[in-house]
């Protein structure tokens, strides 16, 4: 074999040209096949960094230019072309290269495929490398509510939602229910059982849908795509539901829940059941109808009762207050809490309605008017929930809360109601006397709804700014809205193809409708107190009625919203509506809107979402307009010269997406204007009464005038200079500066740029050339921000510090509200700060003295941030440390330095040997920091100095990928006896880290010592072909590790074994053990000293999984005899590649609920004699164990 070898390989030396390439196929098949090994990683890396600027984006609703996307999808074909390849084709065949007789057309056939997939990675890794960063990498945290939760562990729901885990455990349950009346509390008890799972990490994603009486698919698939990843871009509902089930294939374990579902639901149209029969997703619906559920074949349907009367009454002074249990109050308080009926929903409400009153009389009132409310019939509604909600809405004690909520019911069930809507309503109803800024109204709006939030009348939604209504929350408000003295008409379950039929129209203040496609373009209506029209529509139509506002005359608020229509001109009757002060037009499809011109006493005017191209001339004669809304309006091309210039009376501007401003063509602005569309300029002689100020100007500077002068107080702006897309739906913004240019030159001789950089709270720079540092003290001390909260840089080439400052300045107050700092980019960045002189340092020296010169932080800049909590560094190659605190001074009340930061991302920092250096003895900080996730930091050794290890008591993630020299995780500094405190940590990975030895150092510590990251429930080791120990050499009596949950261990090529019975036997929350392609691994469990003796019998009580692939050496899972094992769980083994392998193990195993072992050729060998031993044996005696 070794002659043949020598023979062809010199023959290749000789071949030239194709001839050469092709016996390259066949000498070197192992080389191509070793090389495609090593850069298929890198592929999934870069897709993985990819992904998360993706998001980002995608979640800071920008762009992805669609070669982003193309790539995305072609990577992914090429990774599951690879993989199969690598663990099918390589794997299968490798073995057969191992005879005597080569299969020389095989080895040909992998040589070429290996070479050839190896070029396609290094080509996509090439392109790959514009793409790092389509943005921001910067992942939004997940929004949590902030409403009053009154989801409590009751002793009634406990054993309900142990079960509902339990079944969700169980392999062959996959759709389960929660059914129960409504107010019940299925929903909170759903959301309950969502924080449990991804507590428990039972499945890798969890998302939450809300389904509705009227069922909209697209809607559902939307939702549960949102939870997902990136929106689907499919129109079909078929084709989404392809991309649905793609998506849930590709998250491998999903729950979806699905909420207030009324009747039977098609969930291969939403595109689920298919992933439900690969078991890769789990299905849980609430439900009023257990034949809903039945109809659906739900497995296992869990009913949700009433309360204990003691859960009731606990619940109900607790939503009332301590007040109730006065010997005064607490009879008549017991009688109000029966009344609810131990519903929560109903205790919920009446008790948060009578929060902390103390008079008896009013307990007695409230008492008559819950015992004489006649509640409606509402299907699956208990009569004691309508009472419940009817009381707590005539409990609301301001006439502008009442409006505010009854305004909801306005929109469809389970809408997410924008704030913002509700501002505008306010304004144009007049609901705070007095108050005639917008600004005002949207303040007392906000308070308004936090206090129904507050009352359980409103709950947050899952969107920025909106409110939901509870769908039985809502049912009471339409039932209310619709008595004759408040006026409202509410039809919104499915679209109307005629106006509605009523005998009268003269009563109704409020119209809201879900209009399909009308039959009829012409309809006289007489709606003389109408005050308030809401019209949406399913598909966009021109079938409009021109006449339709003939008989509104007195309207005040038009919403038309959702494709409300598509037409050339808005309908003539429109300019009837000459008492109209708010005009809201969404979504909608718009041509010529100059009738808009007409109504003189417009004060509120929103094309939101509209596909509109020009904003004609006559808009300017809108005197009395306060606010113009256009974000989204993609389209517009055109805003026409002096539109601007006659809003004398604005006060709120949004056009942020809107570029093709009129500029200057000299910085003094009095040169022509270069095109044929309004100026910012205009804006001048009212810039002084502007509230908020939402914009977008190109690159050009020079279409931004230096005299806009923002005088108001309470001035608010978000403003892009050169940078496509960074405008949200926000209307609460602060303020926001966005820069992009290629030169810093004329920014500071620019005044307005100069005062909004002053005044930035949220501050982005992407500046490419002369700019070495943001700030000089000296000479900018007047522009200094001091309400900075987050601040981004990126790709400023030249950027060396972010300050540059005096030595006789004290502490700048630039910083010292800063939250978020994210840097990107900075080739050059050496610091926070440069001292013109040397800067003194607490206890002695100077910061020109240490011996580290490129940090990050210095002892003196750490103390400048007291509130970071996020903070990312990327691509910054100069700099060597983040954090050191050499002549750093301990004293004793100091607060701890950096004690909010609970985020840290390094990545690509290629000079980086530390994260902390010189940190003093006694030194406290970082006390909160969550997650650190170091990436591709190829001269770290050492992550965490014992010193700061101690420190980290929330610690709950470590994420180490692709660093080449990293050696221990936790660096061995600490004195005797000193603890090491890691205790919340709950997931740790490392990756790619080549010279990484040891994972848990525990040798010299006692029992005590040991006992840390006992909250770890996910270990995984990748690629870490230097590891020997994962636990090194610890106390027989080792503590600690008793949550851990999964342990995956791939391609550690030095490790002989996963660890010793000491810490078996701590493993007893273990449900998976994965070792993969570790070429050394001879046994799983390996003796340790003094062991010998003991006979005790080791358990796995939980392992349901147990994979052991492609171990060459692996002999068995525990080669002495002095222990017995069970499996108690164990369902699944499978065990391929090992062609070493003899037995299991030498004694006995007892696996009740083990059915046999599988092997990588997918085959399956039933138990032989219910023993797993002998099961093996008989797959080696079959030599079924070389097809592994």
């Amino acid at each position: 074999m070794e002659i043949i070898s020598v023979f062809v390989e010199k023959l290749g030396e000789y071949s030239v040209g194709p001839i050469r390439e092709q016996f390259g196929y066949l000498i070197f098949y192992k080389r191509h096949i070793s090389i495609l090994k090593e850069e298929f990683p890198r592929l999934h890396e870069k897709e993985e960094a990819v992904k998360q600027s993706v998001l980002g984006a995608q979640w800071s609703q920008e762009v992805v230019p669609s070669e982003v996307k193309t790539w995305l999808t072609d990577v992914a074909k090429k990774i599951e072309e690879v993989q199969k390849f690598l663990e099918e084709d390589v794997k299968t065949n490798m073995m057969c290269l191992n005879g005597w007789c080569p299969d020389l057309k095989l080895r040909y056939s992998l040589g070429k495929k290996a070479q050839k997939n190896t070029q396609v990675i290094n080509d996509m890794l090439k392109e790959g490398e514009k793409y790092d960063q389509v943005y921001n990498i910067k992942i939004p945290l997940e929004v949590k509510s902030t409403s009053t939760e009154w989801f409590k562990d009751f002793e009634s729901r406990r054993s309900t939602i142990e079960n509902v885990l339990e079944a969700l455990r169980d392999e062959n349950i996959n759709m389960i229910a929660l059914c129960g009346m409504g107010g019940i509390g299925k929903t909170e008890m759903a959301k309950e059982i969502a924080r449990r799972v991804k507590a428990q990490s039972l499945f890798n994603k969890v998302a939450i849908a809300v389904v509705s009486q009227k069922a909209d698919l697209i809607k559902v698939q939307d939702e549960i795509a949102e939870q997902l990843g990136p929106e689907l871009h499919e129109k079909s509902l078929v084709g989404r539901a392809s991309q649905l089930y793609s998506r849930l294939m590709d998250s491998k374990s999903v729950l979806v829940i699905l909420d207030d579902v009324w009747d039977p639901l098609d969930l291969g149209a939403i595109g689920v059941i298919d992933a439900v029969k690969q078991k890769t997703c789990k299905i849980l619906l609430t439900s009023r109808n257990e034949e809903t559920c039945n109809w659906m074949r739900i497995q296992k349907i869990f009913p949700i009762g009433l309360l204990s009367e003691e859960e009731a009454w606990n619940l109900f002074i607790e939503m009332a207050g301590d007040c109730i249990n006065t010997s005064n109050l607490i009879s008549i308080a017991r009688q109000v809490a029966k009344e609810c009926a131990c519903l929560p929903l109903a205790i919920a409400t009446v008790g948060r309605a009578l929060s902390n009153k103390s008079d008896k009389n009013e307990w007695k009132a409230a008492l008559q008017q819950l015992k004489m409310s006649i509640p409606k019939n509402i299907y699956g509604l208990h009569p004691k929930v309508y009472s419940s909600i009817e009381f707590s809405y005539n409990y609301i004690e301001s006439d502008e809360a009442k409006s505010c909520f009854l305004l909801c019911c306005l929109y469809p069930e389970d809408y997410d109601v924008p704030i913002e809507h509700l501002v505008r309503y306010g304004v144009a109803k007049r609901f705070f006397e007095g108050l005639d800024i917008v600004e005002q109204t949207r303040i007392n709006v906000h308070a308004v709804v936090q206090n129904l939030r507050r009352s359980n009348l409103l709950l947050d939604s899952g969107k920025v700014e909106c409110v939901k209504m509870h769908d039985i929350v809502r049912d009471v408000a339409i039932s209310i809205a619709s008595r004759d003295e408040i006026g409202f008409m509410v039809k919104l379950d499915r679209g109307l193809e005629e106006w509605p039929q009523k005998d009268r129209y003269d009563s109704y203040t409020a119209i809201s409708l879900l209009l399909g496609e009308l039959k009829v373009q012409s309809i006289e209506l007489k709606c003389p107190k109408l005050q308030l029209l809401r019209l949406s529509h399913l598909n966009q139509s021109e079938m409009f009625p021109g006449n339709l506002f003939n008989g509104m005359k007195e309207l005040k608020m038009l919403s038309l919203q959702d494709c409300c229509f598509s037409l050339t001109s808005l309908p003539p009757s429109i300019q009837i509506l000459q008492n109209l002060h708010m005009l809201h037009l969404e979504s909608c499809r718009l041509g010529d809107v100059s009738a808009i011109g007409t109504l003189r006493n417009l004060e509120i005017l929103g094309f939101h979402y509209s596909e509109i191209e020009e904003l004609p001339l006559e808009i300017g004669n809108l005197s009395r307009l306060k606010l113009l809304d256009m974000k989204g309006c993609d389209s517009l091309k055109r805003i026409a010269p002096g539109v601007l210039s006659g809003l004398s009376q604005l006060e709120e501007l949004y056009v942020g997406g809107f570029k093709n401003w009129g500029c200057s063509s000299t910085m003094e602005g009095n040169g022509e204007v270069t095109n044929n569309n309004a100026s910012l300029a205009e804006l001048i002689p009212y810039s002084s009464q502007l509230v908020v100020l939402e914009i977008s100007v190109p690159a050009n500077i020079l279409c931004l005038p230096k005299e806009l002068h923002f005088g108001n107080s309470n001035f608010r702006s978000r403003i892009n200079i050169g940078i496509n897309n960074m405008i949200n739906g926000r209307y609460l913004f602060e303020n926001t500066l966005s820069v992009g240019v290629e030169d810093a030159s004329d920014l500071w001789e620019h005044q307005t740029i100069l005062s909004l950089l002053k005044n930035a709270v949220v501050l982005f720079l992407d500046i490419a050339t002369n700019l070495k540092h943001i700030w000089f003290e000296k000479e900018q001390k007047g522009v200094l921000p001091c309400n900075l909260k987050d601040l981004t840089i990126f790709k400023c080439e030249d950027l060396e510090y972010l300050l540059e400052a005096t030595s006789d300045s004290t502490l700048p107050n630039t910083f010292h509200l800063l939250e978020s700092l994210s840097l990107f980019n900075l080739p050059r960045l050496i610091g926070i700060c440069k001292s013109t002189d040397s800067v003194e340092v607490e206890g002695g020296g100077s910061a020109a003295s240490t011996t580290i010169t490129h940090k990050l932080f210095s002892s003196i800049t750490i103390l400048w941030v007291p509130n970071l909590k996020f903070l990312l560094v990327y691509a910054c190659g100069s700099l060597e440390v983040v954090f050191d605190l050499e002549g750093l001074k301990v004293k004793e009340n100091r607060k701890p330095i950096l004690g909010v930061l609970s985020n840290l991302h390094l990545r690509n920092l290629s000079g980086m040997s530390h994260v902390w250096k010189n940190i003093p003895p006694g030194f406290q900080g970082f006390q909160n920091l969550i997650s650190i996730n170091i990436n591709e930091c190829h001269c770290l050794r050492n992550l965490l100095p014992t010193s700061i290890a101690k420190l980290l008591v929330q610690l709950q993630a470590i994420k180490i990928w692709g660093c080449n020299l990293m050696e221990n995780i936790i660096q061995r500094e600490y004195e005797a006896g000193e603890e090491r405190k890691a205790e919340n940590l709950q997931k740790l990975l490392a990756y790619r880290c080549d010279s990484l030895e040891v994972i848990f150092e525990l040798e010299g510590l006692n029992a005590e010592e040991s006992n840390i990251f006992n909250n770890l429930t996910k270990l995984s080791l990748i690629s870490l072909p230097k590891l020997l120990y994962i636990w090194k050499k610890g106390p027989r009596e080792v503590k600690g590790f008793n949550y851990l949950r999964l342990l995956e261990v791939w391609s550690c090529d030095s490790l002989k074994c996963l660890f010793t019975p000491s810490i078996a036997k701590l493993l007893v929350k273990l449900e998976k053990i994965e070792v993969y392609d570790c070429n050394e691994i001879e046994e799983i469990l390996a003796k340790e000293a003094g062991d010998e003796e003991n006979r005790d019998v080791i358990t796995f009580p939980l392992v349901k999984t147990l994979w052991l692939t492609n171990l060459q050496k692996l002999e068995c899972f525990y080669i002495e005899d002095n222990h017995a094992f069970e499996w108690p769980s164990l369902d699944k083994i499978t065990i391929a590649g090992c062609p070493n392998l003899k037995m299991f193990v030498s004694t006995s195993t007892k696996t009740p609920q083990l059915k046999g072992v599988h092997t990588k050729s997918k085959t399956f060998q039933p138990m032989i004699e219910g023993d797993l031993n002998a099961t093996i044996q008989h797959i080696i005696k079959e030599k079924v164990c070389y097809n592994l």
